[in-house]
């Protein structure tokens, strides 16, 4: 992380004195695939496009992410939501996170990393992966609700319905510079939830937060494991490009087993741009609104230990 774009008036300096005009760039995989368009304008003027050095999840899995890293956005979320708890548990109601995944719950589901008593939140967990029903939603906060007294709630922005039409586009028309209706800068589905359970429960006190872009460019909580990762994946890039006649992407490979080992290995940078990879089935529990111990044992090893929140034991005196 950190090499910059060497472009071409760089280049013709190069030609000058002999040297093979070559770019080396950074990009992380959005939506819009830049790093692609660099690739092939690169390629139109003679230039090599060597590598792209950017971070790919497991298995070419995508994530949009800041200069925190994706592990480090994970990392957020998990800390926030251990706070919310805490507040949940001192002022009983129904608190509302929407966390950032238009089409990936990973984000929202690494809510549930950080909790450790029974009672804990958030209580209900739910991935775009799933289709969404604002009927069975109240049917949930009511139920956790009368069991504990409070509920919390972590909830991906792009949630949709069975028609796959995203709940938030409802009642926004804001759309970003690709088209796509805008999720992370407005409130308008946490709104819109709190005033569904307010409508239709007797619960007075219901709370909402939209995370926004806060959560993937914060950079006081920084997963150890990323960091050390995103530093490889620079060297790796590097080092292909200087030895090698290749252009692409530098992709973290996950061994299998339960130590946690990865590769580094460079890819087709069209494997990957503009692609997105749900969070695997065996990651949600049956009823669609929480994470199974699966996800748990995937995540925790990437995110890295967090904070361990104390109790009283309630003695009675």
């Amino acid at each position: 992380r950190g090499l910059g774009f060497r472009g071409r008036d760089h280049s013709q300096a190069l030609e000058g004195v002999g040297v093979e005009p070559r770019a080396v760039h950074q990009h992380t995989v959005s939506a819009d695939p830049a790093g692609c368009r660099l690739e092939v304008q690169a390629a139109a003027h003679g230039y090599r496009n060597d590598a792209v050095i950017q971070r790919v999840g497991d298995s070419g899995e995508r994530f949009d992410t800041g200069p925190v890293g994706p592990r480090g956005a994970a990392r957020f979320v998990a800390c926030a939501l251990q706070g919310v708890n805490l507040d949940n548990r001192a002022l009983p109601g129904v608190h509302i996170s929407v966390v950032m995944g238009r089409h990936a719950g990973f984000l929202t589901a690494a809510a549930a990393l950080g909790r450790r008593d029974p009672d804990d939140g958030p209580h209900l967990i739910y991935p775009p992966e799933r289709p969404f029903s604002m009927t069975k939603f109240v049917k949930d906060v009511k139920a956790v609700y009368k069991k504990y007294g409070r509920c919390l709630v972590a909830v991906s922005e792009g949630i949709a319905d069975r028609s796959g039409t995203a709940i938030a586009t409802k009642f926004s028309k804001e759309v970003d510079s690709h088209g796509n209706v805008q999720l992370s800068g407005t409130g308008a589905l946490g709104d819109l939830l709190s005033a569904e359970i307010k409508a239709r429960t007797s619960i007075s006190r219901v709370r909402a937060d939209t995370f926004g872009y806060l959560q993937r460019s914060y950079p006081g909580i920084i997963s150890p494991v990323d960091a050390k990762e995103a530093r490889n994946v620079g060297a790796a890039a590097v080092r292909h490009a200087a030895a090698k006649n290749m252009d692409g992407s530098i992709a973290i490979k996950r061994a299998r087993g339960r130590k946690y080992k990865v590769t580094f290995q460079p890819v087709p940078l069209k494997n990957v741009a503009r692609d997105t990879k749900e969070m695997p089935g065996k990651f949600i529990n049956k009823q669609g609104n929480d994470v199974t111990k699966a996800f748990l044992d995937y995540a925790m090893p990437i995110v890295g230990e967090l904070p361990t929140m104390g109790r009283f034991k309630g003695v009675k005196v």
